[in-house]
């Protein structure tokens, strides 16, 4: 073999730090070690020449940490805080700063650099650019709770809508169980519950080396959201406080350093609104360059007054479980500019100070971001109103500026889907009504004065009536600017070329899919945020896999689970969805934390107290809907393809074996050997026994149960559900495989766009990927995601159609599967150890001849695709190809297969990057993805690919 050479083009840092998996926090917990991760970007060479050295330089030996007082220092690798020193090895496993000092109100920068090469051989990278972290405020705040005093606030009042916003709301025509309207939850004088603040921060005239502000509230039960919205010197910070887990108050800190002017006074500005408990807190910390740090706190010296001569009495936005007032909004009042120097609070009181937190606790998440959007598309209805389209779901509101010549009550409608007229449905499906009043005067200088939403609503479309002023919807329609919807974002950072592929319909779902995630995270894994505002487990399961699969950001699923694992809702079903959760975690990011801190409350959710001695199956009754444990099976029921309920029901132990199965490999992990045994001898028993008692021979699927326990009968009924959980959870005998397959493939989508997720994983794990694309790629039909686009939906639908539910929203991350099931099943982007460390590319792309996918992982993103080459489309009976080019882009720190699938003409020639290549029977080595039988006879493996990029070629004589 020719002499290889390998040329450099450039070395790179590591990059992407984060600390306890997340980016520059400056609220960690105080007296914890928080943990470092990194990334190593790939080196890129020129001629791949040399596969030992183009292997070295993408090999990291060692790293080095250090942690120090300014940016500037660690910039320049040096550890005044603290230096590792060179430490062997890569480090991809994260490095705890135990060695650093953490006390409540810290700050510093940290910095890493690895050497690259072998072990002989190596040389360091620069230094990463430093990330700042830092503690919050901790237990002992240097600040007092306040809120308005209520003696300032002014005569409730409120605000007449015009003429032409008066139409009555049309009943539904809905029969099934959610047609009838629940009572809206409605307090007289809802504007009592405004709060209005102002804080007065006096710096010292000199350089500033960090500043962070820490806030918290209450209470955030009754409008199911944040108590805040804060503003520094003009400039939005943040909302807050998270939601509690278990009693306590949570409180986010953010970073403020670059909104501070020393020498002068600075101000703080907070809109709050609560029904009850009514408190706010904040504290700013200031760290000067000189080392001393000062300590700015709420207290009876802050200004306040109660809002309702801003936000005027009004009807409640929310549903039946929260309540949130419309904003019925006095523009003249709105208190622009009241966190700048100048702004005149001549007539504000004094605040009053309220009663302590119990305890407090930092939010362990990122935290949401505001981002701007401008409509998309926009029009006038012969009426003269003027609708906005914003292209995509925005979970928050809108800024408008507008100038009136004559006194005008602007209506604001705010909707998920328009109605058949092109107006904006704002009267929604889920029965809140998105409707706000804002009054314009004219003023003297004759410019638009703008206000914005405060609270949260979610919508795609926004529709402007206007009472007197006939140009002003004029105004407003020639102007791109005027009106903007500004949306709450939990900080993203996914490719929005993650996915791609030779179906556009399949490009649309994903993108859907994507948009979904990225503006409905918020900052809690929610059903929605329209009707309940409240986490449920197997969605918050659904949501974490999609979120995960678009961004390398594990905290707010990790805390949106544990959150759950405090607070478990009715069905049967939900609370295994966590033990899922936290293995399907385990198994993207490699981080056992969870598992290890959480461990009694995750086993807890197991269903140990249902399982019959003598067969190991689960045996219970049915239970009722909303009650605790009642089974789901699917929602809505009519969604459920006729499953009949009797005391052992397949979906839940199918459910159950998957979930002991999960548990069992989490135990083991963490060196709970006898425990792993325990759930795994379960597991199997109970796959067994649903093998032998639940089959139906005579159909080829699995019956929907039992109907008086363990000995019982079989129902006379196979539904889809059956089937498709046992397919995704259990072990299926061999033999059965092909017939289950063509069982479920002849039912079509006949479930909920929750169990479609079940549907088509199961339908993966058998090897019929390409039933479970055509489903997800179907443009025909009522239960498509492409329906959902359809019907003008902006995020993805609670169910496909008002049809099937007549109170659904269309604000569910929840249902974005093809988020993670494109990426990990179709391009074949798998896991075969924990965290990506090692993984493979099996492509089942059926009919789509070609796809793309971005995985982001700890280490870095994985890239992978394939083209199919030739005429011949692969079918779950018969998977050959012509030719396939497989290419894959394998991070450091980890090593790549790839599965050949079969060919048409034998072995055919293969080649990997360029050069002809051998390969092993696929069935052999590592696990298979396809978990419920082996790769198609003549699939073959390469194995141990390295960091880098690599193309394989296979193609047949005639391809």
């Amino acid at each position: 073999m020719a002499d290889r050479i390998v040329v450099v083009t450039e070395s790179k840092a590591p990059k992407h730090l984060r600390m306890n998996e997340r980016v520059a926090p400056v609220d960690l917990e105080p007296d914890v070690a928080p943990v470092l991760k990194w990334e190593v970007p790939l080196v890129d060479i020129g001629t791949v020449q040399a596969a030992d050295e183009a292997t070295a330089f993408n090999a990291v030996v060692a790293y080095q940490v250090v942690v120090a007082s300014t940016y500037d220092i660690a910039e320049s690798g040096i550890g005044d805080v603290w230096d590792s020193g060179r430490r062997e090895g890569n480090g991809f496993d994260g490095v705890t700063l135990d060695e650093v000092a953490m006390p409540a109100s810290t700050r510093y920068w940290t910095a890493v650099r690895v050497w690259r090469g072998t072990e002989d051989s190596s040389k360091p990278t620069a230094w990463s650019e430093p990330m700042t972290f830092g503690t919050g405020a901790g237990t002992a705040w240097h600040a007092e709770p306040i809120w308005a005093d209520p003696l300032t606030a002014n005569a409730y009042r409120t605000l007449d809508l015009p003429e032409n916003a008066l139409d009555e709301a049309v009943e539904s025509d809905a029969d099934d169980q959610f047609a009838a309207k629940p009572q809206t939850m409605q307090s007289e004088h809802n504007s009592q519950g405004w709060a209005l603040m102002r804080g007065r921060i006096s710096l010292a005239r000199k350089p500033i080396r960090w500043a962070t502000l820490n806030a918290t509230g209450a209470s955030v039960w009754r409008s199911r959201q944040f108590v805040y919205r804060m503003w520094l010197n003009g400039h939005f910070v943040g909302i807050g406080p998270t939601f509690p887990i278990a009693g306590e108050t949570r409180y986010d800190g953010f970073d403020v350093t670059r909104y501070l002017v020393p020498g002068r006074d600075n101000f703080i500005g907070v809109i709050a609104y609560a029904l009850e408990d009514q408190r706010f807190m904040a504290q700013l910390d200031v760290m000067y360059e000189d080392g001393t740090l000062a300590h700015f706190g709420t207290d009876d010296e802050w200004l306040a007054k109660v809002g309702n001569n801003v936000f005027l009495d009004s009807p409640s936005v929310g549903s039946h479980v929260y309540e949130l007032p419309a904003e019925y909004i006095d523009a003249a009042e709105y208190p622009r500019g009241m966190s700048e120097v100048g702004y005149d609070d001549i007539a504000w009181a004094g605040a009053k100070v309220k009663p302590a937190f119990d305890e407090l606790k930092a939010a362990p998440i990122d935290k949401p971001e505001l981002h701007e959007w401008k409509a998309v598309d926009k029009w006038k209805t012969d009426d003269g109103r003027l609708v906005l389209d914003f292209g995509r779901a925005v979970a928050g509101g809108i800024r408008m500026a507008a100038y009136s010549s004559t006194p005008t009550n602007l209506v604001i409608r705010y909707g998920e889907v328009l109605n058949d007229d092109r107006t904006v449905k704002y009267r929604l499906s889920a029965y809140n009504t998105y409707q706000d009043v804002w009054h314009f005067e004219p003023n003297k200088l004759k410019v638009p004065i703008s206000a914005r939403t405060w609270g949260l609503r979610v919508f795609r479309y926004v529709e402007i009536l206007s009472g007197d002023d006939d140009g002003l919807i004029d105004t407003l329609y020639d102007s791109d600017t005027a009106i903007m919807a500004r949306s709450l974002i939990y900080p993203f950072h996914g490719d929005a070329k993650g996915f791609d592929s030779s179906d556009d319909t399949l490009n649309r779902v994903w993108n859907l899919c994507r948009s979904t995630i990225e503006g409905l995270n918020v900052n809690m894994y929610v059903d929605s945020w329209t009707r309940e505002r409240i986490p449920y487990e197997a969605d918050a399961w659904l949501q974490q896999r999609a979120h995960l699969a678009l961004d390398d950001a594990p905290a707010l699923g990790e805390y949106s689970i544990n959150f759950l694992l405090a607070n478990r809702t009715w069905p049967t079903e939900w609370p295994m969805y966590l033990v899922l959760a936290v293995y399907n975690a385990w198994v993207q990011t490699g981080n056992l934390k969870q598992a290890r801190d959480h461990w009694d409350q995750i086993v807890a959710m197991l269903p140990n107290g249902y399982i019959d001695d003598t067969t190991g199956l689960i045996v219970k009754d049915p239970g009722e809907s909303s009650h605790t444990d009642g089974d789901l099976v699917d929602w809505p029921p009519a969604e459920r393809d006729g499953f009949e309920f009797g005391r052992v029901n397949t979906v839940i132990n199918a459910l159950a074996a998957y979930a002991y199965r999960c548990a069992s490999q989490l135990a083991l992990k963490l060196g709970k050997g006898e425990e792993g045994r325990r759930y795994f001898r379960i597991a199997t028993r109970m796959n067994k026994a649903i093998n032998e008692r639940l089959w139906d021979e005579e159909t080829g699927a699995y019956v929907d149960g039992l109907d008086t326990g363990a000995d019982g009968a079989q129902l006379g009924h196979c539904s889809e559900h059956a089937s498709a959980f046992v397919l995704a959870g259990c072990r299926v005998p061999a033999e059965r495989i092909p017939r289950v397959v063509r069982f479920l493939h002849g039912k079509g989508m006949a479930c909920s766009v929750y169990v479609a997720a079940i549907l088509l994983e199961g339908l993966y794990k058998a090897g019929a990927g390409s039933y479970a694309n055509e489903l997800m790629a179907a443009t025909e039909g009522e239960r498509t995601w492409q329906h959902m686009i359809d019907q003008g939906a902006g995020a993805t639908m609670e169910a496909w159609s008002l049809d099937l539910k007549s109170n659904t929203t269309y604000s569910h991350p929840w249902a974005c599967s093809p988020a993670y099931l494109l990426p990990r099943y179709m391009v074949g982007v798998h896991p075969l150890e924990p965290g990506f460390r090692e993984f493979v590319v099996a492509p089942q792309g059926g009919a789509v001849r070609e796809a793309s996918a971005i995985v982001p992982t700890a280490v870095g993103r994985i890239e992978a695709s394939y083209k199919l080459l030739g005429d011949t489309i692969p079918t779950p009976g018969d998977q050959r190809v012509d030719g396939i080019e497989i290419t894959v882009t394998v991070p450091i720190g980890t090593t790549a297969d790839v599965i050949v699938p079969p060919l048409t003409e034998g072995k055919g020639v293969l080649t990997l990057n360029g050069e002809e290549a051998s390969a092993g029977d696929a069935s052999l080595g590592m696990p298979t993805t396809i978990a419920q039988g082996n790769y198609p006879e003549g699939a073959r493996r390469i194995h141990g690919l390295t960091a880098g990029h690599h193309v394989i070629v296979a193609k047949s004589a005639n391809a």
